[in-house]
């Protein structure tokens, strides 16, 4: 085995003077015999038991030399061991007679407080009781002792053995050794918390792994109790389980609790006690195993409240039906919408059957077909109605509905794939009953019916009666030209004049409206025009009248600068906004017209700014572009160019719009569709 108790008490002897040597002496038949020392070697030991049994010789208390160039005059005593500080304490028996001794030694003087000596003197108390175990089995058994205690009755017993025994203690000693190495290697690194408590709650020992979970330092545990860091709806439960474990109601218990962190949030762990108690059935401490779960619960919850908010949306989504089934088509969620829908409870479907219970089955057949023509294999059963939302391609149809009592309906039906970790576990399917759409579907085309009839009569009815009023206004016109050609003194009568200027107004009031109507019934092509080329051909054409009124016109459009539009249109727009600049231009100034443009998106613009007399909008801008509107004391406005140009970019799917001040000028943007050549 290892040191004997006796080896241990004269070492411990040695530390608490903070001393190098020590010795523990016995007198056999009067002759001082060291049992045991610590700090010496053997010839350095018989020196100094001589030193001690001379010092001693008469001495019947602890003896202490402190400084041993001090010492009384009476120890005269030379060693080949120097001695700075002695302490020798004899040891009695029951009969008085001188038993040994113990002696301590430093090389250097040393100070004893009370407690030191007082420590000593418990040391040599115990020694003696040793001593005497010994004695009963003869000293040469004396470092064969196993096993030194107390008995029930609070006498003292040692345990002796042979050579074997001892050896075979070493072998378990050793085994015991490695284990608790073992032990700790496997305590301090564990990826879980372990910890070792004592029967009050106290930390004892932890790992690196529950100062991680709890946020608190090794040292700063040491000073609490689990209780301390327990959730108080945990801790009463806790407390039951340990009191039944200390009554061996149970072997171990595991359960789910909170923890307080150091920095005051929650800790959700996973906490597993066991226990180990000593022989006389005393705990000596428990084992706690702690996993941190809180990422876990956090997760949990999460997705409990994610549940919640899709069962509620499921509950409440009455006008939706939502009907998600297994990859085989078996329905496993029917949604209170569904069963309003289809009169079927969830109870009647859920787990029974699939969603061909309420499809058509002339209209599954032929969607079987499309697909058989579309990917040229054959489809049958659940796959029909879910393979495109199988290849992730929209799946969104009209489809028939047979509800319970065998009536049906239009839905349109969205199927979707419900995948975990990219594989597909099943499809929701989302419909909305249609019927209402269908109803006014079919009222609307009704009113498109009737709209188009009544828009071709009335297409009819204008050219009708713009071909009429037209020809007799002609005739009227043609009739008062031959009357001032034949009878030139008649109009120089007023009322003859008058009648003239009222025709030749009915004459250019049936052109405008002849003009309107072109622009709101024409059905002309589209094509993609070059808008530059449309305002350089106006410009060349205008060059007689743009000359005379000194206006310059700066040009600057991207070439080519291609539109969605027609062409006819295109050139009455830009010639009509270039001779309004012309005929508004201002005549205190030298007067310009800028053209420019740019692309945006899917239009372009194209901006006309003049710097002309301009338009008070705050006074006309709701009026600008109606129909017989003029705001300018000009003898040739009419007010129908903007009216018309308006009507025929919209009719382009454009726009136009206008900034202007009087004085300044005014500056058109039109918006066009752009047409990439």
């Amino acid at each position: 085995m290892g040191i004997s108790e006796l080896d241990f008490l004269a070492k411990l002897a040695a530390q608490i003077c903070e001393a190098k040597i020590s010795l523990i002496t016995a007198l056999d038949e009067k002759l001082p015999t060291p049992l045991s020392s610590f700090g010496t070697s053997p010839n350095q030991s018989l020196e100094l038991v001589s030193f001690t049994s001379r010092v001693l010789e008469s001495v019947t208390d602890i003896t202490i030399i402190e400084n041993y160039q001090n010492k009384p005059k009476s120890i005269d005593i030379n060693t080949n061991v120097p001695i700075g500080f002695f302490v020798g304490i004899p040891m009695f028996q029951k009969d008085g007679s001188l038993f040994g001794f113990i002696s301590i030694f430093n090389e250097k003087p040393k100070t004893l407080s009370s407690i030191q000596k007082e420590l000593l003197r418990d040391i040599a108390n115990r020694t003696i009781i040793v001593m005497e175990e010994i004695s009963k089995v003869g000293l040469s058994q004396r470092n064969e002792l196993i096993l030194f205690g107390h008995k029930a009755d609070g006498t003292h017993f040692s345990v002796y053995g042979t050579e074997q025994a001892i050896n075979e203690i070493k072998k378990m000693e050793k085994a015991l050794r490695i284990s608790e190495d073992a032990f700790r290697g496997n305590f301090d690194n564990a990826a879980i918390g372990m910890a070792l408590l004592d029967e009050t709650g106290r930390w004892l020992k932890v790992n690196k792994r529950v100062c991680d979970i709890l946020g608190y330092t090794e040292k700063e545990l040491m000073e609490l109790t689990f209780q301390d860091i327990t959730h108080p709806e945990d801790l009463n439960l806790d407390l039951s389980y340990l009191e039944e474990l200390v009554t061996d109601k149970r072997k171990f218990y595991q359960m789910e609790k909170r923890y307080f962190h150091k920095k005051g949030n929650i800790v959700y762990a996973i906490l597993a006690v066991s226990m180990v108690k000593n022989e006389e059935g005393k705990v000596l401490y428990f084992v706690s195993q702690i996993i941190d779960i809180t990422e876990w619960k956090l997760v949990e919850r999460e997705l409990k409240i994610a549940l919640a908010k899709n069962q509620a949306i499921l509950d409440a989504s009455t006008l939706v039906s939502i009907i998600s089934t297994d990859t085989e088509g078996t329905i496993t969620e029917f949604n209170h919408g569904a069963e309003k829908m289809l009169g079927f409870t969830a109870e009647e479907l859920i787990g029974k059957f699939t969603p061909k219970i309420f499809h058509i089955e002339s209209e599954v057949t032929n969607r079987a077909k499309l697909l058989s023509k579309k990917y040229n294999r054959t489809f049958e059963g659940f796959e029909i109605l879910t393979y495109n939302a199988k290849i992730g391609e929209p799946n969104t149809l009209e489809w028939t509905h047979k509800r319970k009592d065998g009536s049906t309906f239009p839905v349109l039906l969205s199927i979707t794939a419900v995948k975990q970790n990219d594989k597909i576990s099943g499809y929701l399917g989302v419909a909305v009953d249609i019927s209402d759409q269908k109803k006014a579907e079919a009222e609307i085309q009704s009113l498109l019916d009737i709209t188009n009839e009544q828009n071709h009569r009335l297409k009819n009815f204008t050219n009708i009666v713009s071909h009429n009023l037209r020809s007799h206004s002609f005739g009227i016109s043609g009739m008062m030209d031959i009357l001032q050609n034949s009878y030139p003194d008649y109009f120089q009568n007023e009322m003859m004049q008058l009648l003239f200027g009222a025709t030749e107004n009915l004459k250019r009031t049936i052109e405008d409206l002849t003009a309107v109507i072109k622009v709101n019934l024409a059905q002309e092509n589209y094509e993609s025009v070059d808008i530059a080329q449309i305002v350089q051909k106006n410009i060349e054409s205008l060059a007689l009248q743009i000359l005379e009124s000194k206006l310059k016109i700066e040009f600057n459009l991207p070439t080519p600068f291609f539109v969605s539009g027609i062409p006819a249109y295109l050139d009455s727009i830009v010639l009509n906004l270039i001779t309004n600049a012309i005929k508004y231009k201002a005549s205190d100034r030298n007067s310009f017209l800028q053209i420019s443009g740019l692309q945006k998106g899917k239009f372009i613009e194209i901006y006309f700014k003049d710097n002309g007399q301009g338009i008070d909008l705050r006074k006309h801008g709701d009026k600008l572009f109606g129909m017989y509107k003029t705001f300018h004391e000009n003898k040739e406005a009419r007010g129908v160019g903007l009216f018309i140009s308006k009507n025929q970019i919209e009719t382009m799917g454009g726009k136009i719009e206008v900034e202007s001040a009087v004085g300044v000028g005014t500056k058109f943007t039109v918006f066009l569709p752009y047409e990439q050549n």
